[in-house]
Formats: C-alpha cells, structure tokens, sequence
C-alpha cells in the first residue's frame, strides 16, 4: 500500500452499521429484528447498496444501533446524504489575512484571537494566541499541530481533548460530504497510532461546548482557555474569528474569573 493510499475508512453508512453491528455482536439478521428491517436490507446497507432512509427507519435503525445520543442520530442522518455534494471550502480559501482583518487580531490584545476555519486552518492569529498556543500558526492545521509534539506537550489534558477533537472531524468532516480537503487530513493523520485509535471508535461530535474548555500548560501555569466564536469577516466564507477567555486551571472544569 503507498503512503498516499488511505489506510483509514473515510465516514460511511455501511462502515458505520457494519461497525456498531459487530460491537454488539449481532447477526445481520437479529440487527434486522431489532430495527424491523430484512436481513437482506441489513447487508445492502454494509454493502453500500442503499443508503436512503426514511426518518422513521433512520431511528429505528439508531435505536437497534444501540445509538443513544443527538450528535449521534444527526450523523446517521448525515450519512445517509454523505455521497451527495455539499458546499465546503473551495481552492484558494486558505490565504494570508488581510492588513485589516491583522489589524483586528493585534487591536484585540491582550485577548489571544485568531482567524480559523473549518478544514481546521489557523491562517492570522495575534502575538497572545501564539504565546498560548506555540507553533499553532506556523503548522496551518490545528489537526496537525494537536498530534504533533509540541500539542502533546502543552495540553493538560491531551486524550480527552484528541478524542473529543477527532470526534468533531468525523463529525464535521461527514456532515458537509467527507471533502476532499477533510479527506486529505485524515490521510495526512493516519498513521499515527492515537489518531487511528480515536478514529476507529467511530465517536462523533459536533460543537465544543462552553463547559469544554481547552487546558493548557504555560510559562505561568495552567490554564483553562474557551475560545468564542466572534464574527465572520465579509466575504470570507467558512472563516471565523476566534477570542479566547483565559481562565486559572481548576482540573474539574469548574468556572472562574476569566485572566
């Protein structure tokens, strides 16, 4: 196999039946009864030969699945449309960020802000956010940086905070039609050992919560940091501001006066 085929499933309705199947162990047959499906129906979906659901079979298969969340029912529906084209981040919308959109980031200091987007891009960031965050700008990829040495070691918490960041990109990834530029990190990641470990749960996610801050190690000591979705700069689809509150770290996620 070449480094540049992929080693790991991309999302799918019939990797992920075929999956939560086998971690219950059931036949095609008894996942059948239990969603009120035929047998035969069980192995066209594995197969990939159907893949359109009503929502009503959409929740009895969930259920049969042994689904039990909302992010979880949203990405079975999503899966059932994966195959069809959705918008995304088209070529040429990763760029350098304007003189006035870096003149936004450096009027918000002290705050660490930085202009991202959903191929998980950091493009501008100002002096604050790379003191918290170190070398984040210079990979370009947050994915990248978090499995690489440098998010290993400044994370407090780094395996909670990988898991719950690799379920969102299979979440996200598979909502907007697993894209070519989402498909191009998994392979970029794939062999790494943790990363294929977390993918291969087939955890899903979607927005990080404001009871999910990030823990950070810094010169002062740790810190709880919870980024903020400010704005979208005109014109530049796809593209967020992101602020970060500061917090001291308290280790059980519990609030304080933000730094």
């Amino acid at each position: 196999m070449s480094s540049d085929e992929l080693k790991l499933p991309v999302p799918s309705l019939a990797d992920y039946v075929a999956y939560h199947r086998k971690r219950l162990r059931l036949t095609r047959e008894q996942l059948g009864q239990r969603a009120f499906l035929s047998a035969r129906t069980i192995q066209k979906l594995e197969r990939g030969e159907q893949t359109g659901l009503s929502l009503p079979t959409q929740e009895a298969l969930g259920r049969a699945l042994g689904l039990t969340t909302e992010d979880e029912f949203r990405h079975l529906d999503d899966l059932t449309r994966v195959h069809i084209s959705r918008p995304w981040l088209g070529e040429g919308m990763r760029s350098e960020a304007t003189a006035a959109e870096q003149a936004m980031l450096d009027d918000l200091m002290p705050r660490p802000a930085a202009y991202c987007n959903w191929a998980w891009e950091a493009i501008a960031a100002n002096d604050a956010y790379e003191r918290l965050f170190p070398g984040r700008l210079s990979y370009g990829n947050l994915m990248l940086w978090l499995f690489g040495p440098i998010g290993r070691e400044i994370l407090v918490e780094w395996e909670t905070e990988a898991s719950n960041v690799v379920a969102r990109m299979r979440g996200i990834l598979t909502h907007f039609g697993n894209p070519a530029i989402g498909v191009a990190v998994l392979r970029a990641l794939q062999d790494d050992p943790d990363f294929a470990r977390l993918w291969l749960t087939r955890r899903v996610g979607f927005d990080r919560g404001l009871d999910e801050p990030q823990h950070v190690y810094t010169d002062a000591g740790p810190v709880s940091v919870t980024m903020q979705l400010q704005s979208f700069p005109p014109g530049r689809e796809h593209l967020h501001l992101c602020v970060a509150v500061v917090r001291p770290y308290v280790g059980d996620f519990g609030r304080t006066d933000p730094i």
